[in-house]
């Protein structure tokens, strides 16, 4: 039983301390104990919160303990019944139907039913089951083939989903007897869009293209779908088109040729149209900008231009619709009318929540936030006089209580040139005005991507685990970050690690003024995107860092380019549609390597073995050009079998502590270490 949680509350633990004095003592211990690695790495996080009939669903992501040997988290299902009993007082209770080792991925609700389903693995294909919320047997819906996502039809009588299509027989027979090469780019193939009852025979709808996302209409007639003409990694990105589908007799027709990426997509509630999230042009980065278009056909809907922000999800909701969207570091949900207009905005403003997930039912919005103390849990609204504020429902990890935090603070910066640049900067938890600190500035991906203000300690970003060691860290939305208008997300385009660099080393001088600081002692680190920033940090920009830590970077553009797996995204959003050849003297210059001669700041270097997007030849490449051109301290970490980011618990442990211990040893102490020998080669693990 879990008390009602609000700001202030009594959690499970803190009772259970009352009970026994040798508890009560260990639990102030660990209460003023700050944050460890292994403690980091083991907090949980509700996801994909869903109202059904009296009760709330969700998951809960646990990372695997290492004991259980290497591998990815744990998916478990939660449920709580009459979750609004608790704008009242009254007490819910949490309940697990799936638990221990055991995983509900693709979660969803049966319509009109007290029914859960997700996917398990039946004899090498996911297969789809159901079950009753009070009940602890699944039932397999029907035998289909391997099902990569599945929706229910709002009537509930079928469920469409996406399959792989078959190997072509004599690939297939030639694979069963131990041929398997690789032909890039050629040997995909399709993703196709099937249906299926209760029980029945699937039957197939699409042929000759690949389905990445569908809808039903709100009476189940018809499906809307994403289309691209190949099943690749680039098409994914910048080829999908939306369609729609008669489900009745599989006619498959274009409904709209929008522009460059596509993100979410829902009906009206009179499924007359269709709202989608699209790029607002072909060369703009990242999918923001909310169109419609009416099914009987016409031009699609001009979303303004001045909206500083963007729209990230969107949902059928009643007789409305309800978005999420990013306004800087701050997510919210605006619900639209029938004809999409807004009615009212939904911003937990009290609890400085940031949302990351959401479901709406019968007027009543439940939802998935973090804070800058706590990572991802459950929440409702508090009721229609207090329509921001709002109630926990969930305590994952009731180990956080009464630890001690630095704090977080939202910090707006000027930049050189005038340009705003908003982020968040996380002090130590035992922060002294007036003292200076070391600094590691964490750079984002994308960079259509941005940071919001809520939990920041995970095994790539690190928060509060610096904060513990006595560095203060700085998570800019450097321009090119989404969140922030069509306008600024352009800002890289022509100019890579230009004016957008410049907004880090104005961050470093703002800082230095106010006294924060010791920009003698300020690293950066950072993957993808941000890894290119970090190498960029350490090589070029050199003078200015410390310590430098590069997780999956790319460090040549050209050759980046022509070995990953986006290299239309990359000419179409990134670089002007001019390809390397057309503009060498830019991609050499704005390229790491090319500059390794100049690195003088102790540079850390990370990747997978397999990595798609980002060759695993990037890194290696500079690690071996510093180190033969340089005596700075370099070394470069494999992680085999990893792709764009670490899966496996292990591997995400070995990359969090070989980090935090790069930054200390370089950042902590007096003078300039930059010199000083590289940290043992072996990290001493948890036990």
């Amino acid at each position: 039983m879990i008390g009602v949680m609000g700001d202030s509350m009594l959690t499970v633990g803190a009772r259970v301390l009352f009970c026994c004095g040798c508890l009560l003592v260990n639990a102030v211990v660990q209460a003023q104990k700050p944050l460890d690695v292994s403690e980091a790495l083991a907090l949980k996080t509700v996801t994909n919160p869903l109202l059904g009939r009296g009760f709330v669903a969700y998951n809960v992501i646990v990372p695997r303990p290492i004991e259980d040997g290497p591998g990815g988290s744990y998916l478990h299902l939660g449920i709580i019944d009459n979750p609004f009993d608790a704008r009242t007082g009254k007490a819910v209770t949490e309940r697990l139907l799936i638990s221990g080792k055991e995983s509900a991925r693709s979660l969803a609700l049966r319509p009109q039913a007290r029914t859960v389903s997700y996917t398990k693995r039946v004899k090498g294909k996911n297969q789809l089951f159901i079950q009753p919320i009070f009940n602890t047997t699944a039932t397999q819906f029907a035998d289909t083939p391997s099902i990569i996502k599945y929706r229910w039809s709002p009537d509930a009588r079928m469920v469409a989903f996406t399959s792989l299509d078959p190997m072509p027989p004599q690939r297939e027979e030639a694979t069963n007897r131990g041929f398997r090469p690789v032909v890039y780019d050629e040997d995909w193939r399709h993703i196709s869009l099937w249906v299926a009852t209760l029980g029945g025979t699937a039957r197939r709808l699409t042929s000759d293209t690949t389905v990445y996302d569908f809808q039903w209409s709100p009476d189940s007639k018809t499906l809307a779908l994403a289309c691209a003409p190949r099943n690749t990694v680039d098409d994914s990105y910048m080829q999908k088109r939306l369609h729609v589908l008669d489900v009745a007799s599989g006619r498959l027709k274009k409904l709209a040729d929008n522009p460059g990426k596509l993100g979410d997509f829902a009906f009206s509630p009179s499924g007359t149209h269709l709202h989608y999230i699209s790029a607002a042009f072909r060369n703009d980065p990242h999918a923001g900008s909310l169109f419609k278009v009416a099914l009987a056909g016409g031009e699609p809907s001009t979303p303004p231009n001045d909206f500083l922000g963007m729209v990230e999800h969107i949902k059928l909701a009643g007789q409305g619709l309800l978005l999420q969207e990013s306004v800087g570091v701050a997510p919210r949900l605006t619900y639209l009318n029938g004809d999409g207009q807004p009615q009212w905005i939904f911003q937990p403003n009290k609890s400085r929540l940031a949302l990351t997930g959401y479901t709406y039912a019968d007027g009543k919005v439940a939802f998935t936030a973090s804070s800058a103390n706590h990572p991802a849990e459950l929440y409702i609204s508090k009721g229609p006089k207090t329509p921001n504020e709002s109630i926990r429902l969930t305590n994952s990890n009731p180990t956080l209580e009464g630890r001690p935090f630095g704090e977080q603070r939202v910090v707006r910066i000027r930049s050189r040139d005038g340009v705003f640049v908003q982020g968040m900067l996380v002090l130590p938890h035992d922060y002294k005005e007036g003292e200076r600190y070391p600094m590691v500035i964490v750079a984002h991906g994308g960079p259509e991507s941005h940071f919001s203000d809520g939990w920041l300690t995970t095994y790539s970003t690190w928060g509060h685990l610096l904060g513990s060691r006595g560095i203060v860290s700085w998570y800019p939305n450097y321009r090119s970050s989404t969140g922030y208008g069509v306008k600024f997300v352009l800002h890289d385009h022509g100019d890579p690690m230009g004016r957008e660099f410049n907004d880090h080393l104005d961050a470093i001088e703002y800082f230095d003024k106010k006294g924060i600081i010791d920009p003698e002692r300020v690293g950066l680190g950072g993957g993808s995107y941000g890894g290119y920033t970090a190498a960029w940090a350490a090589t070029k920009e050199s003078q200015h860092f410390a310590a430098a830590v590069s997780f999956v970077p790319f460090v040549d553009i050209r050759t980046k380019w022509m070995t990953s797996d986006i290299p239309r995204e990359f000419f179409l959003v990134h670089y002007q549609e001019k390809w390397p050849w057309e503009q060498p003297e830019l991609m050499a210059d704005r390229s790491p390597l090319t500059h390794a001669q100049k690195c003088a700041t102790p540079l850390l270097l990370l990747g997978g073995t397999s990595d798609p997007r980002v060759h695993p030849s990037q890194p290696h490449m500079l690690y071996r050009a510093v180190k033969f051109s340089t005596k700075t301290p370099v070394r470069y970490v494999q992680y085999r079998g990893e792709g764009h980011g670490n899966r496996m618990n292990v591997n995400r442990m070995d990359y969090t502590l070989r980090t935090l211990r790069w930054f200390e040893h370089y950042l902590l102490g007096d003078g300039d270490r930059r010199t000083k020998l590289m940290p043992p080669l072996d990290v001493p693990y948890p036990k």
